[in-house]
């Protein structure tokens, strides 16, 4: 008698084995992995998703100028790094900046000036063409100090705001807020924010990318005189604050 092993198997019995075969050794392999999806492209003026500016070195010579205080000079630099990097919001801070410090020019008007070129920036930044961090704080802060010299309380406690729930370890943000709140009349959030600024100011907290630095003894000397806050000095909170910050130490 022929054995088992010898004994010829039908071709269509044979398939169906190999097939269960097949099926049992897949069942004992790991699945195969997703497919590779492609990185996201940016549908903006910004392929990398981020303000197109210039390098440091083309840059320099602009920013020098600012900080020389040469704003002319520093505006028509600007002036040309915009015609060339029409998707830098970074350079549109800059020129804001540049026409908001400009002492050739009426305090308000020079508001005025400054406010279309944040405009442009925050444009651009909302399209896809992000600031980074520290020029969104400054695009922030400028937009602020412009509504503030044109005694317009609601701009700038809008944009403050803004600045406040992305950097609320600045004093500068809560000090400027209190301004903007006294320019509305409101004492209440003015006085809240104002020994915030404080607190702030004497914890030594702060961005680190700040242009510049006031102490706790800055913030108090400046609000001695500050024009939005005659009703503040007036007020029991404004010397409580400043008691409260100064027994601290």
């Amino acid at each position: 008698m022929p054995s088992l092993r010898s004994v010829p198997v039908p071709a269509a019995l044979a398939v169906f084995i190999a097939l269960l075969a097949c099926k049992k050794s897949s069942d004992e392999l790991p699945p195969p992995p997703p497919p590779a999806t492609a990185a996201p492209v940016s549908t903006g003026p910004c392929p990398t998703g981020k303000s197109t500016d210039p390098g440091q070195g083309e840059f320099r010579p602009a920013v020098t100028a600012f900080k020389d205080k040469d704003y002319a000079t520093a505006q028509t630099l600007l002036d040309n790094l915009m015609t060339k990097y029409p998707n830098s919001a970074t350079v549109r801070v800059w020129r804001g900046d540049a026409a908001l410090f400009d002492r050739k020019v009426k305090y308000a008007a020079a508001a005025d000036n400054a406010i279309p070129f944040y405009e442009e920036s925050e444009k651009l930044h909302d399209k896809g063409c992000a600031l980074p961090e520290s020029e969104h704080y400054y695009l922030r802060m400028g937009y602020a100090f412009a509504y503030l010299r044109k005694k317009e309380s609601e701009g700038a406690i809008k944009h403050l705001e803004i600045a406040k729930k992305n950097w609320d370890n600045s004093a500068e943000v809560f000090y400027n807020l209190a301004r903007a709140q006294c320019l509305g009349k409101d004492v209440d959030g003015c006085a809240e924010n104002f020994e915030k600024a404080l607190e702030i100011a004497k914890s030594l907290r702060r961005p680190k990318f700040l242009r510049s630095h006031n102490s706790l003894d800055d913030w108090i000397r400046r609000s001695r005189t500050q024009s939005e806050f005659p009703s503040l000095r007036r007020d029991k909170r404004y010397s409580a604050a400043i008691k409260k910050a100064r027994d601290d130490d």
